[in-house]
């Protein structure tokens, strides 16, 4: 038998537990400590995998951290949990950044940091280093400090603690997440930096059955472009990128065009297959700001995607070229961005595109697990139910459910997928839960909310009940996997599974699905569902299916604005309660409606 875990410390903390092979809990800090996105230490989700190790009678193998060089600033002073946009444009600015790039004294601004009620009264295992000459290089430390606290959390229960590239764990999880066997191929990991990369590439080396690093490259500076675009149209990087890839298809080609030859253009250059500096300036956030100041923020979003599709569609002509590979695995933050897939599944020179689900750094404690067993068969990911179950097995759901609605609620135990279909198809709003969360940024099925894909006005219902998206932005679609073809463009007969691809909708029937496309371009973001994938999810959809003759729903995560998506009971009856839904419905047996 073998047991790893892999650990990610740092932005979207995680935590992944594989045992002989197959992955079975994969665990975000963000739903313990319920701060999105939470930055730092994984302490709640160590300790759930313990406890789980306890009860199973497991010890660890090897437990391996995702990332070798990582600067303690991160976590100590966790910014993204805190900062308004005005603190990070100050941050990225003339406060921080920019002194910190002319090589001039930053100490005042970490002073500040300090004083900061905000992270004074946060404590976390970084607290004691108080020298700033610490935070930003001595790896060392940073390492020296999380094995001591794992240790603490596992006693005697780890037989090897090491330290794993950043790259290479997000390599090994692109590839072997993902359920499909090709013999050639490459995979493209791109991000904003790990472990002082930005770019990787690998082929398959045949004789290891194994990965082979064929570049490392510092310079391709796509997602850091992509996260000060964020910024300068104010909102918040590092979480908000998604929001300017939904506004590019609004922008005009006449005005987006010219910003691309204005401002991006002679940013990045390519030396062979490394997309490196051309003309970047020293201060790219000041950079972009005066270049972009007077234009509009639909044309800025559409350059930037633009150019983002354009270099890495390159990238990727350039790979073929050179090795004769056509297909294609990505993943790092820059994976996310589902909008360029629709471009890429569209180029002749590309036979197969696949993109690991949720690929940005919370997945990479599963490439450490898929690393460390690289000698061994591993098992890719079925599904993403992969966290914590609605209530613990020792638990009455019954006897919780009659405990937290009491006055102004109506429980049905008996309730029926047949009998929600009847109700979505009044263009009713549901909350659908089943079994465990799903792990990653997209709702699946089992923390959703589900509508009426045909009623363009659930679009505002659903925001105005929880989500209050910006107006541009989409919702996605769940599609029962036989019916695909009914809605979608789909030429390369491509797979999505976890809502990782996009792809273009067909007329004759986009009127039945239009409210969980994109409202502009009409492409939609889908999971395509199989009955062994979400069995409950399943049955809704085909007897929604049978009523409506649209076997497809409106879906998207089940949580209250500015939060993380819903995980346990206490979290799911709290987003309930403090939202306008009305409906309710539990592991498709139990229905709770407000009266």
């Amino acid at each position: 038998m073998s047991v790893f875990i892999g650990i990610h410390v740092g932005h979207n903390a995680s935590v992944a537990l594989m045992v002989n092979g197959k992955i079975k809990l994969a665990l975000q800090e963000e739903r313990f400590q319920d701060i999105k996105n939470y930055q730092g230490f994984p302490e709640k989700s160590l300790k759930y995998i313990k406890q789980y190790l306890d009860t199973e009678k497991l010890t660890i193998d090897e437990a391996a951290f995702s990332s070798t060089n990582c600067p303690i600033f991160e976590s100590k002073y966790p910014i993204n949990h805190f900062f308004s946009v005005q603190d990070f444009h100050e941050y990225y600015g003339e406060k921080f950044y920019s002194r910190a790039l002319k090589n001039q004294n930053t100490d005042k601004y970490l002073s500040k940091l300090k004083k900061d009620v905000r992270f004074k009264n946060t404590k976390n295992i970084f607290s004691n280093v108080t020298k700033n000459k610490d935070l930003f290089n001595n790896y060392t430390k940073f390492r020296i400090i999380v094995e001591g606290n794992l240790k603490k959390i596992f006693s005697n229960k780890i037989n090897k603690i090491s330290f794993l590239d950043h790259h290479t764990c997000h390599a090994y999880y692109g590839k072997y997440s993902v359920d499909v066997k090709e013999k050639k191929f490459a995979v493209v990991v791109l991000d904003s930096m790990g472990d002082g990369i930005n770019q990787s590439i690998w082929i398959n080396d045949p004789n290891k059955n194994q990965l082979k690093n064929v570049l490392r490259n510092s310079q391709c500076e796509l997602a850091r472009i992509y996260k000060f675009i964020t910024l300068l149209l104010n909102m918040k990087p590092d979480e908000h990128e998604f929001k300017v890839m939904g506004m590019a298809p609004y922008a005009q080609k006449k005005y987006y065009m010219q910003i691309y030859k204005d401002v991006f253009k002679n940013i990045l250059k390519f030396k062979n297959l490394a997309i490196v500096h051309k003309d970047r300036p020293r201060d790219l956030y000041q950079y972009l700001k005066n270049k972009l100041k007077y234009h509009r923020f639909d044309n800025i979003s559409g350059a930037t995607q633009y150019y983002l599709e354009k270099i890495v569609l390159e990238l990727l002509h350039r790979i073929y070229k050179k090795y004769k590979i056509n297909t294609f695995f990505f993943s790092g933050g820059v994976s996310m961005n589902i909008k360029m897939y629709n471009t890429f599944l569209k180029d002749k020179k590309i036979k197969k595109i696949y993109n690991a689900p949720s690929g940005a750094d919370e997945s990479i404690p599963m490439g450490a697990c898929f690393y460390l067993n690289r000698k061994k068969i591993s098992y890719p990911l079925e599904n993403l139910s992969l966290g914590m179950p609605m209530i613990q097995k020792n638990h009455s759901l019954k006897k919780i459910l009659k405990e937290n609605f009491k006055k102004n609620y109506k429980i049905k135990f008996n309730s029926n997928p047949r009998e929600v279909a009847k109700l979505l198809i009044k263009n009713k709003i549901i909350a659908l839960v089943n079994g465990r969360e799903e792990f990653g940024a997209r709702a699946l099925g089992n923390r959703s909310i589900i509508a009426n894909p045909s009623f363009y006005e659930n679009i505002k219902k659903i925001n105005s009940l929880i989500k209050s998206r910006d107006f541009w932005m989409p919702f996605a679609l769940t599609i029962r996997n036989e019916n695909i073809n009914d809605f979608i463009k789909n030429p390369k007969n491509s797979r999505s599974d976890f809502m990782n691809l996009s792809f273009d909708t067909k007329e004759k029937n986009f009127k039945k699905i239009l409210a969980g496309c994109h409202p502009y371009d009409r492409s939609v973001r889908p999971q395509f569902l199989r009955k062994t994938q979400n069995e409950k999810y399943y049955s809704i959809i085909t007897e929604f299916g049978k009523l409506s003759k649209t076997y497809a729903l409106l879906n998207t995560s089940l949580n209250l604005h500015g939060k993380p998506k819903s995980s346990d009971y206490k979290s799911v009856f709290y987003t309930f309660k403090n939202s306008g839904l009305k409906y309710l419905y539990i592991d498709n047996k139990i229905l709770v409606s407000k009266t």
